[in-house]
């Protein structure tokens, strides 16, 4: 190594240079979290076109319902607030554009509808009725609680977050509420709440969790040095990998998320590695010869399993979805750079800055030897019935994980007694179901349908819909007009035109109906609860029957020229979300296919390709064959577990099989040859899984459900790995089917023997 002293010399000043902008990127990766699942599909998804329909008549779902307890329809200061919503300039951009596309609270609506009602003789509603009509909808039960409905225009949703703090501040300012009595609720919340409680669960368990990693890596590897090396250059990685996510113009979801953890993990494994084949040389020995043993002990494993794990993840891109194709970029070039810095930067930083074990306390070489030994022996003679376990445990647990069921609802993300969760109750308990279910009945110019004919059509389906389990009273036209009085022909079409003059405009302020060139539009939306258990596309589904078949009842004649239309934003994202985790869970499938393949050519042949996958395999199969079993769904946090553990999995298997074939040609048989592989790698392994394992179970006391489920699940999957990796592995090595797997030896060279503990004096960890 001391040829390619000036060159990693080099190599450390150009990641010196490189730190600042790394450090910078990274932060506003993290500061630039996008949690909106519209965005996610393109414009093809037909779910998306159905809704993408919906608003370019009504406008979008985007809202933000907002009251608070003593706002009724009484309180004149609600009209001041709506006022200063459509017209404060903190609420506009620099050009002057309106952030919001909507602002109505009920106290307004009722105006309006009182001050149109009186348009013809005998056609009006009493206060009182035209209350009713609005209940559930602006209106609470009780007919006096109310509340403002905000919609937010596409740059608002940029600014979410400020707006959302000036719309409490506007509360408190001209309404005299205090800004935690504000209680609010809609799509907008959900996922200013997702992102600001992944922020918030970083910034309090970051710190920690690294911390503890820090402390473990030092406690395992027993040098200072060494600790500082590894999780130095795991932090390194884990920057650049964000940075270039920044740089690179994208910001952060759902999934990117993840990409941390990812990289952390992936590093200090491979960093723990290569670090353990340094300190088995003698503390005698040159540093420059212990570093160039450890890379060639190690340079082939850590290529392999990088190489493996970023096919595996690069055959995400092929999902038709952004976030995941997006995961799939990221994580593999972000596998790709931690090797590269792993075999460039780890052997710079001690050729300059050597790392010393302290043995204090270390057990002595030859019992660590002997200890390896023992269990080689002890898995061999049950080598066969711990294979058939092995595998036995991945063809159930697999059998069982295909009974998974998903979920993304926003209790399932959220504590019972969490802001946002006792928010949407308040509301609901006090104004109504707050997820909408919209229906468009569009007529044009071809229906013979006169305006009563329509009114009553929309009336008949409006009460229909009422009658379905799960679903609120039915908002539309119909619950805001009068019924027209039995008069001659000549009166009711001059009753209709009077109707389309005066309420038209009123229906429209409150986006019940429009007008096109086209013909008309009219809207009916029902509600479901928020928090309740129902499936929002089950549900939507059965919203588009029961529209289907009232509208066959009547005779074809009726139906010229009416199409209809069923969508809502919440139905929307659960089906993007639902998409989401499906295309993820076939994605992660196809990687898993990819990198059998890949593992095949890497071990010669497909029988030892595929059995090298059983460890691997293994603590996915029993963790989600397990949730499987439960029933209980699982979020996107949990199914993120999979990439990480996959990563993990491979690179120990990996280290494991090329010290194995090592050290087969020179073994008496491959008992010894386990052993010899277990001697070298099983400390690496326990330490990955330790480091790792215990301090990602820090964030298992998040209050953000899915990022504790992520942490606990990861965990758990660690702890499995290393059970795939140090039992089910040697068993399959030392059993029946071991066979397959005693191929050529990849490195005709193994690496030296640890030297005899030293008679000189303890060296403290430097």
């Amino acid at each position: 190594m001391e040829a390619h002293r000036p060159r990693l010399r080099l190599l450390l000043l150009y990641a010196l240079i490189a730190a600042p902008a790394v450090v910078i990127g990274a932060i506003h990766a993290m500061e630039s979290n996008n949690n909106s699942p519209v965005d996610w599909v393109d414009a093809d998804f037909h779910p998306r076109a159905s809704y993408d329909q919906h608003c370019e008549l009504f406008g979008p779902g985007d809202v933000v319902v907002m009251s608070w307890p003593g706002a009724t329809v009484q309180d004149e200061r609600l009209d001041r607030l709506s006022a200063v919503i459509r017209t404060a300039p903190v609420f506009r951009d620099d050009n002057g554009e309106w952030l919001f596309s909507g602002v109505v609270s009920g106290r307004e609506a009722l105006a309006q509808l009182g001050q149109a009602a009186a348009f013809a003789e005998g056609l009006s509603l009493t206060p009182d009725e035209a209350s009713a009509r609005l209940r559930g909808y602006l209106i609470g039960p009780d007919g006096q609680t109310t509340a403002v409905v905000v919609t937010f225009g596409e740059q608002g949703l940029k600014r979410r977050e400020r707006l959302v703090g000036l719309l409490r501040q506007a509360a408190h300012d001209f309404c005299g509420v205090a800004p935690g009595e504000v209680r609010m609720a809609g799509p907008v919340i959900d996922g200013l709440s997702v992102d600001q409680a992944s922020r918030d669960t970083l910034s309090r368990y970051a710190a920690p969790s690294a911390a503890l990693v820090f402390a473990l890596c030092w406690f395992n590897l027993r040098s200072l040095r060494a600790a500082v090396v590894v999780f130095g250059l795991a932090m390194f990685c884990q920057g650049a990998t964000l940075a270039l996510v920044y740089y690179s113009g994208e910001s952060m979801s759902a999934l990117l998320v993840v990409l941390p953890p990812l990289i952390q993990v992936l590093a200090v494994s491979g960093g723990v590695h290569l670090t353990n084949y340094y300190f088995d040389l003698s503390d005698i020995t040159p540093t420059s010869k212990r570093i160039a043993e450890a890379i060639r002990a190690g340079w082939l494993p850590c290529a392999l399993s990088s190489a493996t794990t970023a096919i595996g993840m690069a055959s995400l891109m092929a999902s038709r979805l952004e976030p995941i194709r997006l995961f799939g970029a990221y994580s593999a070039a972000g596998v790709l750079l931690t090797l590269g810095v792993l075999l460039g930067l780890l052997p710079a930083c001690y050729t300059f800055w050597p790392a010393r074990r302290s043995r204090r306390g270390l057990a002595p070489t030859g019992s660590r030897t002997l200890g390896w030994e023992a269990w080689a022996r002890l898995t061999s003679r049950w080598a066969p019935a711990l294979t058939v376990l092995g595998i036995g445990a991945v063809v159930v647990g697999g059998w069982q994980a295909a009974s998974i069921q998903t979920s993304v609802r926003i209790e399932t993300m959220f504590a019972a007694d969490s802001r946002v969760i006792e928010d949407y109750r308040w509301i609901e308990e006090h104004l109504g179901p707050t997820v909408p279910l919209e229906v468009t009945l569009s007529f044009d110019n071809r229906s013979p349908l006169g305006y009563r004919d329509r009114l009553t059509l929309v009336s008949d389906l409006s009460s229909r819909l009422a009658q379905e389990p799960g679903l609120s009273k039915c908002i539309s036209a119909a619950s805001c007009v009068p019924p027209f009085p039995e008069v001659p022909p000549e009166v009711l079409q001059q009753a209709e035109h009077e109707a389309v003059l005066q309420l038209g405009p009123v229906l429209d302020r409150i986006g019940l109906w429009r007008r096109t060139p086209a013909g008309e539009h009219w809207r009916l939306t029902t509600r479901t609860s928020a928090l309740g258990s129902a499936d929002y596309g089950k549900l939507l589904e059965r919203v588009r029957r029961v529209v289907a078949e009232r509208l066959n009842q009547y005779p074809a004649a009726v139906r010229t020229g009416l199409a209809t239309n069923t969508t809502g934003v919440m139905p929307l994202v659960h089906e993007i979300q639902g998409q989401l985790l499906s295309d993820l869970l076939s994605s992660f499938a196809a990687a898993l296919a990819l990198i059998v393949v890949v593992m095949t050519l890497a071990q010669a042949g497909i029988a030892a390709g595929v059995l090298a996958m059983v460890p691997n395999v293994f603590p996915l199969a029993l963790f989600f064959g397990w949730l499987g079993y439960r029933g209980h769904p699982i979020d996107i946090g949990v199914v993120m577990t999979a990439s990480v553990a996959l990563g993990i999995a491979v690179d120990d298997t990996l280290h494991f099989l090329t010290f194995y074939r090592r050290a087969l040609p020179r073994s008496t048989d491959r008992t010894e040859a386990v052993g010899f592989a277990m001697r070298h790698c099983g400390p690496a392994m326990i330490q990955t899984s330790i480091c790792c394992g215990l301090g990602l179970l820090v964030f298992a006391m998040s209050d953000f459900l899915p990022t504790s489920r992520f942490a606990s699940g990861m965990a758990i999957l660690l702890g499995l790995a290393l059970v795939g990796d140090l039992v089910v592995l040697p068993a399959l090595l030392l059993g029946p089917l071991g066979r397959f797997l005693a191929a050529a030896p990849i490195d005709s060279e193994p690496a030296d023997e640890p030297a005899d503990e030293p008679a000189a004096p303890l060296v403290a960890a430097a």
